[in-house]
């Protein structure tokens, strides 16, 4: 019934499939995290356990607007990619293999591309059986999986029965569903705004971008028009292609690669595993960096061409890793709540901000659902109208606030131009109508010397003492110091110093050295560095010196352990130190 639609309207992109290692994890700080659970001896979340359901279009190979009947839309089987995985064609048609559901299956959950290969149990649909189970006409089928992938995007004759009944599906089975958008050669090109309907313009999903903004951006024309898309971008490039081209055929199963990640990481926390926490989370925590010109306003909650930045897997796990706090609480640096408001109401959340500290690179967005009611053969909906407030307490002044009369999202960013002085505030989330929200954030505290030293000293320090080379409580240890590791320049305590040890190792001996370090920005680089000869060079390369390991310690302070690469019998001395810098 719905050939006639995908013929010519489908977006997606056909490529030889190369096997090379995905360049895009670094890009999405994926390998700095592995990295940094690894030395935390913290276990890497793979998406285990969690089940996909991937929707893709039948290819025109011959490009002749003519699908034969052997054009696929399955991911080849057969490839090592998905060695270990149960692919499970539901629509069964028996066509060939697709190279495009090969590429979106390999970033989604393949073996060695995807950030969550622990993926292994996959549906997979072709889109003209896939409408035509319900989710055209009729009533969807039961979603039993935690997430769609949707790489392919289409106008079904401005047709507001898809994103609708896809809205009404979400609430009723509690998925998530990641879509992407058109690239920047489709669609149609005299059209400012081209956001289709299908599915481009749902409400209760994400929906994806590419990373270097050639895909097809703009608002929503109708079924709720004027909302911002994409909601988040992420790398669409092909290794062995022309990195100049990227699509969002490829960029979307990198999204919902993330939120399987982030499923898996929660563990047994269902409330952490709500797709309206997961969509709160990944757009939080995405990196506004991907463009100089990212903005928002008062009533556009997201940039209207990179929407809420750039997947940042990093800052999306450690805002779930803070935790759920509830209303009313004194939030962390991190965390998210799932809520619900009863009509005309709001609730408070507090930011306080410790003397001698900022805050700064603050995220907080809010996102619920819209609400369809399926009345016969139709499908109605209705949407709460939430905002988000960020106020001084000392004064009760506004300092920021989100309110978009359309979208189902609300969003605050301050960049580091914005920092919150020490203080309270408070986050205040109000609805007209009675709704459940998902609210994530991450910030990051901020402490300079001259920060530090403002609360440091007391009266018992001269002002003439306070420099940082200053040494007022004698113990050897500079005021410079004392800020970096963690001491009281008015004590004399030489247990804040690194400690440098000899251990051994598979029948070798090496040299190490620790040191405590804020796990708050306090505006020093830190690196060690090692020389076997004294009027020689220092070196902190990594070929010669590495990290071993990052524990936490009491406070705010982790400890950071460094050992040199050679063991000692291979030189007559070494030496190991910690070199600062501004």
């Amino acid at each position: 019934m719905f050939s006639r639609f995908h013929k010519t309207a489908v977006c997606l992109v056909l490529l030889p499939i190369v096997n090379l290692s995905a360049a895009y994890k670094n890009e999405v700080r994926y390998t700095e995290l592995v990295n940094e659970l690894n030395l935390r001896v913290i276990p890497v979340p793979t998406g285990a356990g969690v089940g996909v359901t991937q929707v893709e279009a039948r290819e025109d190979t011959n490009k002749n607007d003519l699908l034969e009947s052997n054009e696929g839309y399955r991911p080849n089987p057969s490839s090592s990619e998905f060695s270990g995985k149960t692919i499970t064609d539901v629509s069964n048609l028996g066509q060939d293999p697709s190279d495009h559901g090969t590429w979106v299956g390999r970033n989604l959950y393949g073996n060695t591309s995807s950030i969550s290969p622990g993926i292994t149990a996959i549906s997979v649909y072709e889109t003209n059986n896939f409408l035509n189970s319900g989710w055209y006409l009729g009533t969807p089928s039961t979603e039993s999986n935690p997430l769609q992938n949707h790489s392919w995007v289409t106008w079904l004759t401005n047709s507001i029965a898809a994103p609708r009944r896809m809205d009404y599906a979400v609430n009723r089975d509690g998925f998530l569903p990641i879509v992407g958008i058109y690239n920047s050669d489709f669609g149609e090109q005299t059209t400012a705004s081209d956001i289709p309907d299908t599915y481009g313009s749902i409400y209760n999903g994400i929906t994806v971008g590419v990373s270097d903004g050639t895909h097809r951006y703009g608002t929503t024309t109708y079924d709720g028009a004027g909302r911002t898309k994409p909601d988040i971008v992420a790398p669409g490039g092909i290794p062995g292609s022309d990195p100049a081209t990227q699509y969002t055929s490829f960029a979307t199963p990198i999204i919902t690669a993330a939120a399987a990640f982030l499923i898996d990481a929660a563990g047994s926390n269902t409330a952490a595993k709500d797709q309206l926490t997961l969509k709160a989370i990944l757009l939080a925590g995405a990196d506004k960096s991907i463009s100089a010109n990212w903005d928002q306003t008062p009533t556009r909650p997201i940039d209207d061409v990179y929407g809420a930045g750039e997947l940042d897997i990093y800052q999306s796990y450690f805002i779930q890793q803070g935790g759920q706090q509830i209303v009313g609480s004194t939030i962390g640096t991190h965390g998210w709540n799932l809520a619900n408001l009863s009509s005309n109401s709001s609730e408070a959340y507090t930011i306080n901000i410790s003397s001698g500290f900022r805050l700064r690179r603050l995220s907080v967005l809010i996102t619920w659902n819209r609400k369809v009611k399926k009345q016969g053969p139709l499908f109605n909906p209705s949407l709460a109208n939430m905002s988000l407030e960020l106020t001084e307490d000392s004064d009760d002044s506004i300092l920021q606030s989100s309110d978009s009369a359309v979208d189902n999202i609300e969003h605050i960013w301050r960049d580091s131009g914005s920092e919150l002085e020490a203080g309270s505030y408070t986050l205040t989330v109000a609805t007209d109508d009675a709704v459940q929200y998902a609210i994530a954030w991450r910030s990051e505290l901020y402490q300079d010397y001259t920060l530090w030293s403002s609360t440091a000293f007391t009266s018992i320090t001269p002002s003439t003492e306070q420099d940082p080379i200053d040494d007022p409580d004698g113990d050897g240890i500079e005021n410079q110091l004392e800020q970096a590791f963690g001491g009281d320049p008015e004590t004399s305590d030489l247990s804040i110093l690194p400690i440098s040890e000899t251990i051994e190792d598979g029948g070798q001996s090496y040299l190490q050295i620790s040191y405590r370090k804020p796990d708050f920005e306090n505006g020093l680089n830190y690196a060690v560095e090692t020389v076997t000869d004294l009027n020689g060079n220092w070196s902190s390369s990594n070929s010669e010196v590495e990290l071993i390991s990052v524990s936490s310690e009491t406070g705010d302070y982790d400890r950071y352990t460094y050992r040199r690469v050679a063991p000692l019998s291979s030189h007559e001395q070494a030496f190991l130190r910690v070199s600062l810098s501004q």
